[in-house]
């Protein structure tokens, strides 16, 4: 990796203490892992304080795991772009106190930031919903309006996914729990349960009530909503009563929720093995370059 190499450890433990009295070491830390970074002559340095769950990669293997976790393949949320984010700040701090790992003409940096953009751009969009929000967000892309039931943990997972909306209703026993969210955006408003009357063409169901409670909402207009997302866990029958008391009304439980998660989750596994072993293959080739340099300026001006 043109004398530069990783040390990479795979948790939220920090490097030893020892660390600390080498304020130069560039440390890239998420809340997964932490990596160093230093050149073959400077491994020595840093000898006392690698632990034997720490891993030493060189070459295209340092390079392929780095655009790996740039790439966000090994996110909990597989293709997210903070981790990226967080590297590019990273790198620009060490340009900022002259860290010649990181100069711009460092070429395995050149290349890292530009195979993590072109990989991105052609492997990473579109990979698959993983969550309750991006499935409801794809499903609902059609509609300006939605209404979600409750304000508990997964009504606030779910609602800043559905936030760009023309208009987003949060009907719920506790309107306090979601004022942090009204603060937010302007195209919000909150109602109780009593006073509801639904105004989103998606129903979201994100709260524990009762069937006859729900077929209440709905019986309030003629027209909406036009689809219901139920995300309760309990058994229930409203799935029937939709289909008998409301035909114009499309319906999705959680079993369906659950079913194509896991089938993104299969098919989303495949891909990724696949893209990793394309990521190895470019990184090989970078490492095994050959450049035709007929005047010797590059070697002088590196």
């Amino acid at each position: 990796m043109e004398d530069i190499l990783l040390v990479h450890r795979k948790s939220n433990r920090n490097f030893s203490e020892e660390f600390a009295a080498l304020q130069d070491a560039a440390i890239f830390k998420t809340c997964l892992r932490k990596i160093l970074f230093c050149t073959e002559m400077e491994l020595g340095n840093y000898a006392d304080v690698i632990e034997p769950e720490d891993t030493v990669l060189r070459g295209e293997k340092a390079l392929s795991l780095l655009l790996e976790i740039l790439c966000g393949l090994h996110s909990p949320i597989v293709g997210e772009t903070e981790v990226f984010g967080q590297f590019k700040l990273f790198v620009d701090s060490r340009k900022q106190i002259q860290d010649p790992l990181f100069g711009d003409h460092q070429k395995w940096l050149n290349f890292i930031m530009a195979e993590v953009k072109k990989t991105r751009a052609q492997h990473l969009v579109g990979l698959g919903s993983q969550s309750y929000g991006s499935l409801l967000r794809r499903y609902t892309k059609d509609m300006d309006s939605v209404t979600i039931c409750g304000s508990g943990h997964l009504a606030q997972e779910i609602l800043p996914w559905l936030a760009l909306k023309k208009s987003v209703q949060v009907i719920c026993r506790e309107p306090a729990k979601m004022q942090a969210f009204a603060d937010k955006y302007d195209n919000l408003t909150i109602s109780t349960y009593n006073d509801a009357f639904i105004h989103g063409e998606a129903l979201v169901i994100a709260a524990p009530l009762t069937d006859e409670r729900i077929v209440e909402l709905m019986n309030k207009q003629d027209t909406r909503p036009h689809a219901v997302y139920d995300l309760r866990g309990e058994a229930n029958a409203l799935s029937d009563i939709v289909a008998s008391q409301f035909s114009h009304v499309g319906f999705m439980g959680l079993n369906k929720f659950f079913a194509e998660i896991e089938e993104t989750k299969k098919d989303t596994t495949t891909k990724l093995e696949a893209l990793k072993a394309a990521l190895l293959e470019r990184a090989l080739a970078f490492t095994q370059r050959t450049e035709l340099r007929p005047l010797g300026w590059d070697d002088i001006c590196a």
